[in-house]
């Protein structure tokens, strides 16, 4: 029986409430393909059996599948009862077990959104995270349903000689590959690619006696940027063991690169794919930051290989159960190996900017969200990096003793399954015997929690007093606050973690014989927003004085904040003679380098009331200018002392040397310096200072401005990643129009079809704050995403919400804004993942 039913209605939210376990499962798939230019032939025999937890009778068992040419169908080999809809299919009354043969027509070739089995530069390659599968065959595609895999490749050898899947090669012959994966696993795990690549090989021996072949797949013209990748991964197998006791379970590894792919990476079981962003490196065409952002990809996708892969979710509102947990893993891999300072400097400046904004604004929602429109619209800042905050609170509370109890326990209870969040910190609290029930408020509430203190010292009894209160809740959170009670000549009083788990909670602290000066939520220990009565003096004895780094950041970032938005409460004598102080004193050029920058625009943004974007930005502009004046000698004999020839090397000493020259060229740039950038450029032996010298000529009045552009770009045109830099440097910078961006989307090198180089300048172009935001600049983001929404619906909804905060700007941006968001929500045909975007946008208050 067959019939087609054709949905017009406008798209409806899924919610986590209505979850219900499938009443089917599968025991395995068995997937062949048959690779052609024009169209791709998928067969499968699927092996269902009847979930032992179910007991209804199941009438209809629904498989999702969508953009598929049904070709045959049979169930126990004989004609199969379904009903054909337009996003899957029925099968009627299905027996308790049967094998399921499926035969679909595909089209690779022609998928410009990058999901499911599509083409990248003449190779075939898969995305099926969140659900993709269904674009490849007709399948339960949920992650609470796990299967062994094994698929057979056919294809011409001449064309694409690499064929590879999940697992362990099997066999393999002069027209297919045959791959098998031992290990259970949900189909958005599934990975295949085909093309002409070459690998750089390896191997590890892991603690259990396997010897693990290390391969990374790029194409041929880039072998010579994977050596970095292959250093990086192997580092992180080694640390997965060494902190976390976690070896790897299958006797091959691989990464493959591509350059058409919408997100960093993607951790397939055994097979990850990557943006070829996110692994070729080496000293001529990445910069430092590349370099380390690499690193922490490949180990964070290398550790998903246990918490995501081996435990999985069981359904996608528990993202963050993998997500949030291997970010975490991810920033203590880059803290242990490099700067443990700069990393969280680095990793909270990224929450602050994006995540703090994104709680503030109508896209906010828990880290574990209650419903969504279309998932890929919650692979989100507050879903990772929020999640790692709260996995991090509980790493405070537990200590690292605790926490890997807990992990042990995690992964004797579940390895195998698809689990929530509720067993990953249940886990947490029975190993440990903590009670976390009234943590779980991190879990389900969504906005920042906001926290003041109040002081006050009892000189008659020697005890000081400081009481939180936290703000605009109902119900505490439970918030860990590390923190250090300083004397005034330096002394460290009393120091540790306490934990404000009401909503106005006062700690004494007794035998202090003077007021002294607090330090709280060093490391930023919990993800809130907190004000203090400290005052300017205080903050900056802790600018130049607390023994925590980070803190010592984070005073001078208010500090600089203060200047920008409210100069006349800053003594910049004072302000200034701290920066030198601490110039003179402090050895940790990365720090220094952090301690210099000034707020983003984006960050201000957070701290005005109605967004004047041109004011802000002159503010900034101005301050900028007034520091550069003011510390011009210090900058300059900065960068002299660190301008002198040494072999390129990534120790953190080196690239904080680099870090500090830079940031202080940027300084003398604003007052004219351009011979200065202009040579570095000219003597440059690495990116990292050829790319800072770019910058700043890009963003200045300087006449050398159009020949570097030129320079750069015949020097790198053949190089697909350093091109998106010269793209994106140019998009940035404050001198770029409208109309330059037009003419740059016109360049022969731009492609609408390729994400990094679309987000390379029009994402960019969307950080230009004194250029992007005009009536011009609204019109040509709108025009990008609905053609966007056409071709790659994913990107387009990243784009849209660009848009989120339109309520936040004064009127004369305000109102433009929202003219466009009404624009694109009465298009024709909006994807589920913009109209979820932009008819949130609209409805919400931000």
């Amino acid at each position: 029986m067959r019939s087609i039913t054709i949905s017009t209605l406008k798209p409806k939210p899924i919610y986590r409430k209505n979850y219900t376990a499938s009443s089917h499962l599968i025991k395995t798939t068995k997937l062949s393909f048959d690779l052609k230019e024009d169209e791709t032939i998928v067969t499968s025999q699927i092996s269902f059996y009847k979930n032992p937890n179910s007991e209804e009778l199941v009438k209809e068992l629904f498989l999702n599948g969508e953009a598929l040419e049904l070709i045959s169908i049979e169930v126990d080999g004989k004609n199969a009862n379904y009903e054909l809809l337009n996003n899957g299919l029925s099968l009627l009354n299905p027996p308790d077990a049967f094998i399921l043969d499926v035969k679909v027509r595909i089209h690779p070739e022609s998928k410009t959104d990058l999901n499911g089995l599509y083409q990248s530069s003449g190779n075939f390659c898969t995305q099926c995270e969140a659900m993709g599968f269904r674009e490849i065959t007709y399948f339960l595609d949920r992650p609470d349903v796990l299967s062994v895999f094994t698929t057979t490749i056919n294809a011409n050898r001449d064309n694409y000689p690499v064929l590879l899947s999940n697992g362990n090669l099997v066999s393999e012959s002069a027209t297919q590959a045959i791959w098998h994966d031992p290990t259970p696993k949900p189909c958005y795990l599934f990975a295949l690619v085909a093309g002409k690549l070459d690998y750089l090989q390896d191997s590890f021996m892991t603690s259990t006696g396997r010897e693990v072949d290390l391969r990374i797949y790029v194409e041929p013209h880039n072998m010579h940027k994977t050596a970095f990748a292959m250093e990086s991964l192997i580092k992180a197998f080694k640390w997965d063991e060494q902190r976390f006791n976690l070896s790897y379970d299958l006797d091959i590894y691989m990464i493959v690169a591509v350059d058409d792919f919408n997100m960093g990476a993607m951790e397939n079981k055994g097979l990850n794919i990557f943006n070829s962003d996110c692994v070729l490196a080496n000293q001529e065409t990445s910069t430092d930051s590349s370099f380390i952002r690499i690193e922490s990809i490949i180990a964070h996708e290398y550790f998903h290989n246990w918490t995501g892969n081996r435990v999985t979710c069981r359904d996608w509102f528990q993202l963050s159960l993998k997500e949030g947990l291997t970010v975490f893993r991810d920033q203590e891999f880059s803290s242990d190996l490099r700067s443990r300072a700069i990393q969280r400097i680095t990793d909270v400046n990224q929450l602050k900017t994006r995540q703090f904004a994104e709680d503030a604004g109508p896209m906010a929602h828990p880290v574990r969200p209650e419903s969504y429109i279309a998932m890929d619209n919650f692979y989100t800042s507050t879903v990772y990096e929020k999640g790692a905050e709260v996995i991090r609170m509980i790493h405070t509370i537990l200590g690292e003793e605790g926490f890997q109890k807990g992990m042990g326990l995690y992964f004797d209870r579940h390895d195998g399954d698809a689990v929530t969040i509720d067993d990953f910190v249940a886990s947490m609290a029975d190993a440990n015997n903590y009670n976390f029930e009234n943590f779980m408020p991190w879990y389900s509430k969504s906005g920042t929690p906001e926290v003041s203190i109040e002081d006050e010292y009892d000189s008659s009894q020697n005890i000081y007093r400081a009481t939180f209160t936290q703000k605009n809740q109902t119900e505490p959170f439970v918030i860990p606050n590390n923190f250090g009670l300083l004397s005034a000549d330096g002394i460290e009083l009393d120091s540790g973690m306490i934990l404000v788990d009401e909503l106005v909670k006062t700690f004494e602290f007794k035998n202090i014989k003077a007021k002294p000066i607090a330090s709280w939520f060093r490391g930023f220990s919990a993800p809130v927003k907190f004000n203090s009565n400290l005052s300017i003096s205080d903050r900056i004895y802790l600018a130049s004085g607390d023994s925590d780094p980070f803190n010592r950041w984070d005073n001078v970032q208010s500090l600089w904040l203060e200047y920008i938005l409210n100069s006349e409460h800053v003594e910049e004598q004072k302000l200034f003679e701290m920066i030198k102080n601490i110039f003179n004193k402090d050895s940790d050029f990365a720090l220094l380098s952090e301690m210099i920058s000034l707020p983003s625009e984006q960050i201000i943004h957070q701290h005005v009331g109605r967004i004047n974007v041109k004011q802000v930005h002159l503010q900034r502009e101005t301050s900028i200018l007034s520091i550069s004046k003011a510390l011009k000698e210090l900058f300059y004999d900065t960068f002299q002392k660190l301008n002198y020839k040494k072999d390129y090397d990534l120790s953190s000493a080196s690239v904080g040397e680099r870090a500090l020259k830079n940031k202080c060229l940027s300084f003398l740039v604003k007052l004219g310096e351009y011979e200065l950038a202009f040579k570095q450029y000219n003597n440059a032996d690495n990116m990292t200072d050829q790319f800072s010298a770019f910058q700043c000529l890009l963003d200045s009045s300087s006449p050398y401005k159009e020949e570097v552009i030129e320079r750069f770009y015949s020097q790198h045109k053949k190089d697909a990643q350093v091109m998106d830099k010269w793209f994106s440097a140019q998009s940035i910078s404050s001198s770029t129009s409208v109309a330059d961006i037009r003419k740059l989307m016109k360049h022969n090198l731009f492609k609408m079809t390729n994400p990094n180089r679309i987000r390379s300048v029009m994402g960019s172009f969307t950080q230009n704050s004194i250029q992007f935001h005009c009536k011009e600049g609204y019109q040509l983001a709108t025009e990008v995403i609905l053609e966007l929404d056409s071709l790659n619906p994913q990107i387009a909804a990243r784009f849209a919400g660009i848009y989120n905060h339109w309520r936040r700007f004064i009127d004369d941006y305000s109102s433009l804004q929202e003219d466009q968001l009404k624009l694109i929500l009465d298009s024709h045909k909006l994807t589920d993942d913009v109209y979820e975007i932009v008819n949130t946008a609209l409805k919400g208050n931000s």
